[in-house]
């Protein structure tokens, strides 16, 4: 076997994978830093963290999410929040965001791109939706 052939077929071996790894890394950082994505993340986390505290309070409580959610959709259940642009149906890349539960507490809700959204404590159930009017 000439081994001036093997080394050369090894070196565009390596170039290929370079280019390729080089290109995965470039598509998976410009989709972590779109605005949208950053927008999503901190929603999902700020409402799994809302139902958080709320389940720490004593007795029922209301609490609106501070910022306009107009453009999102936003799902609760009881194995976390998730946050879609736009309709559920046409964002193929949702963000998730996972809590834990008490034993005997729910939580459920969607909200389709309303701008106020609240998280209300009934008992031991959470229920995510608009806003009551002020």
């Amino acid at each position: 076997m000439n081994t001036k052939a093997a080394s050369i077929i090894l070196m565009l071996y390596e170039i290929v994978v370079v280019i390729v790894v080089v290109g995965i890394a470039l598509t998976v950082a410009s989709r972590l830093g779109d605005p949208e994505t950053i927008l999503k993340t901190t929603a999902a986390e700020d409402i799994a963290m809302m139902t958080n505290v709320l389940l720490a309070m004593s007795g029922d409580s209301v609490v609106e999410y501070p910022q306009d959610m107009s453009v999102y959709s936003v799902a609760l259940s009881s194995e976390g929040v998730t946050v879609y642009k736009g309709d559920r149906s046409k964002d193929r890349d949702p963000t998730i965001r996972s809590f834990i539960l008490p034993d005997g507490y729910l939580a459920t809700g969607f909200t389709k791109q309303q701008a106020r959204v609240c998280l209300r404590k009934d008992g031991k159930t959470m229920v995510l939706g608009e806003c009551p009017a002020r």
